[in-house]
């Protein structure tokens, strides 16, 4: 009688309103045809195996995956257990349990470090290291504050992130007792930090004048990250009876400016075309020659690979950032000597330090947790469907 009426009401108001009987439709009126199927236990637990099933395998292969990468890890931290000299340098042993396979990749880990702290992440000033030519003296750039001048000259590049740029450097050595080689690590900045990187930053010419005049850059502006990163670089290369690594330094020289100051810049020459530059050893001028060797940089200053990796910021306070990557294999057994520049110092805030070697899969580096984390869920599936087949019989 009801679906009587509502075909009369229906007709009624398509004779009388056409239009708005269009809009009354089986859709519109919630009256299209459903189904409702009633899952039984034995279903259900069917598509809880099935589901099991599926994420023991993908937790197995993943877990099996993050195995197979082979990591060494060595933290460095606390003076007692790591002696410095006084030349700053420091070193561990490691021994490679399983074979490495090329490539390696070298890392750094700091724990307890906010690099996302929002007074410290808003400290830099991008648009001195993308336009170096549009930088004056007279600049004085609100984003820096609180690391903005040091004396009357202003920081390049400027601000806590860049002041704070990790500065520990590692030497790798093999066979130390028979004569050690050093493992060659690639640092260069199209290897370690992001493509999008790499193109951001552009170096200031240290002996041109363009900030101030006629003024050299190098005198005008404190370029203190130079020092850190210099064009040429003095390597030890071999290590003899345990001798130990004393690393070499480019120079300084000592010039007087306008201001009234004496200023220390890097003795250097020649930043865009064939670099060269002095060096000192334990503070005495130096010749790299013998168990070193001079090495150019293609990435120094601000286009530094360590420099642009360090400017991305980590969003956790324990965090990985890659140092460099070794290109040939470690056999199982090696014993390895690694030789810390210890200059980033941790114990003040609280935080660790740690050297990282690892190599890589296609997952990336070690990650169990996503292989446990399948395999978790697998096995509460399947005890899901243990338990209503277990029902589904007893209500039988």
């Amino acid at each position: 009688e009801e679906e009587g009426i509502g075909l009369a009401e229906n007709r009624a108001i398509r004779g009388r309103w056409p239009r708005l009987a269009a809009k009354f439709n089986p859709f519109s009126m919630g009256r299209l045809r459903a189904w409702m199927p009633l899952y039984t236990s034995g279903c259900v637990a069917g598509l809880h195996l099935i589901a099991s099933i599926t994420f023991l395998l993908i937790g197995f292969a993943l877990h099996t995956t993050s195995q197979a990468v082979v990591e060494v890890y060595r933290d460095y931290t606390d003076p007692t257990d790591f002696a410095v000299d006084e030349n700053g340098v420091g070193f561990f042993d490691v021994t490679v349990d399983r074979h490495m396979t090329a490539p390696i990749w070298v890392y750094y880990e700091l724990s307890g470090f906010h690099q996302n702290h929002m007074r410290y992440i808003k400290s830099r000033d991008d648009r001195q290291l993308r336009y170096p030519e549009s930088i004056r003296a007279t600049q004085r750039p609100d984003d820096c504050k609180p690391w903005l001048m040091t004396g009357h000259r202003l920081n390049y590049p400027c601000g806590l992130v860049a002041r704070s740029v990790f500065n520990d450097s590692f030497s790798i050595f093999s066979n130390v007792s028979d004569g050690a080689r050093r493992v060659e690590v690639d640092s260069s900045a199209e290897v370690i930090a992001w493509s999008s990187d790499v193109s951001l930053h552009k170096n200031l010419d240290p002996e041109a004048a363009t900030v101030s005049g006629n003024v050299k850059n190098e005198r005008a502006l404190h370029m203190w990250l130079l020092k850190r990163f210099p064009p040429v670089e003095c390597v030890q290369v071999a290590l003899h009876n345990e001798q130990k690594l004393v690393p070499a330094k480019v120079a300084t020289r000592i010039e007087y400016i306008n201001t009234g100051d004496w200023i220390e810049v890097l003795d250097c020459t020649g930043y865009t075309g064939q670099a060269s530059c002095s060096f000192v050893r334990e503070g005495k001028p130096f010749k790299c020659e013998g168990d070193y060797e001079i090495r150019r940089v293609e990435n120094w200053g601000t286009q530094s690979g360590h420099f642009l990796v360090w400017m991305r910021a980590a969003a956790l306070p324990v965090f990985r950032k890659t140092w460099g990557k070794v290109d040939s294999d470690i056999a199982a057994g090696t014993r390895l000597r690694v030789y810390v520049e210890d200059n980033f110092p941790v114990l003040p805030f609280g935080g660790r330090k740690a050297f990282v070697m690892s190599t890589s899969s296609i997952l990336g580096t070690r990650n169990d947790f996503l292989g446990i984390a399948y395999m978790s869920v697998g096995s509460a599936s399947l005890c899901f469907a243990i338990l209503l087949l277990a029902s589904a019989r007893s209500a039988r």
